[in-house]
């Protein structure tokens, strides 16, 4: 399959100017759905389709959608921006780090310079990781992840949360196992049946992240490389007041 190579940064203006400029009725029209498939390999489903359905799937089935899904489109070897790559970095705390649905492993290899880096994704395939040896890679739900409580001192999601069944779940569990801070970065995209992408959560707004993640922690959330990025400290009193400011065990 032919792949054509866009930088994440361009694919953010793309999206960004359809979110914002292209009238629903037309963002969710045949036309722009015939187009979204011409994105993708041979598909056993429509990617609109799969939305209406993903709610109703087993783990095993939701996790064979992704696994079979090709896209003809190429980001490159992360799907975050620089901008948002170093600001994830920084904002690590600790020598245990965890990085969940790991992807090619760029983060967790740019991580393990100086840290324990763990890379957990739905499925480890040979060849898709990076080849340090200083990462170790695991296969892992995130609704349901193979570590201690408190395993990691560091818990980074990027640009996952709004791929999963069940947000509640997935943040209890990331908030499980983080014992000091948990990073998290998500798509600023409004909500839409027809997207360039299978995503079943949306943050178009700061306050729509808010609403899953609280604010009875600290934590900071803002706007980076055109992503939102939240990080909390997850060691902090949870009756606390909210303030923005600044190996492991297998259970």
């Amino acid at each position: 399959m032919k792949r054509v190579h866009v930088s994440r940064r361009a694919s953010l203006r793309i999206n960004d100017a359809l979110d914002r400029w292209l009238p629903p009725v037309l963002r969710d029209s045949r036309p722009v759905a015939a187009l979204v498939r011409r994105m993708y390999g041979p598909l056993t489903e429509d990617i609109s389709e799969f939305k209406e359905r993903a709610f109703y799937l087993s783990r095993r089935e939701y996790a064979d959608f992704y696994q079979q899904l090709r896209s003809k489109v190429d980001q490159g070897i992360t799907d975050l921006t620089p901008e948002s790559l170093d600001a994830v970095v920084d904002a690590v705390r600790g020598e245990r780090v965890l990085d969940v649905a790991c992807g090619r492993g760029h983060l967790a290899e740019r991580l393990a310079a100086d840290r324990d880096v763990v890379g957990c994704d739905v499925a480890v395939t040979a060849g898709r990781r990076g080849s340090s040896s200083t990462v170790t890679y695991c296969e892992g739900n995130l609704e349901q992840l193979p570590f201690r409580d408190g395993a990691f001192d560091t818990v980074v999601s990027t640009h996952t949360l709004e791929h999963v069944q069940h947000l509640s779940e997935a943040l209890a569990e990331l908030r499980r196992i983080a014992a000091r801070r948990l990073v998290i970065v998500v798509p600023r995209q409004r909500p839409y049946r027809v997207t360039f992408n299978p995503h079943i959560q949306f943050f178009p707004y700061r306050f729509s992240l808010l609403a899953w993640t609280g604010t009875d922690r600290r934590h900071t959330c803002e706007l980076v490389g055109g992503d939102w990025l939240y990080v909390e400290d997850t060691d902090s009193a949870p009756d606390g007041p909210a303030h923005e400011g600044s190996s492991p065990s297998v259970r």
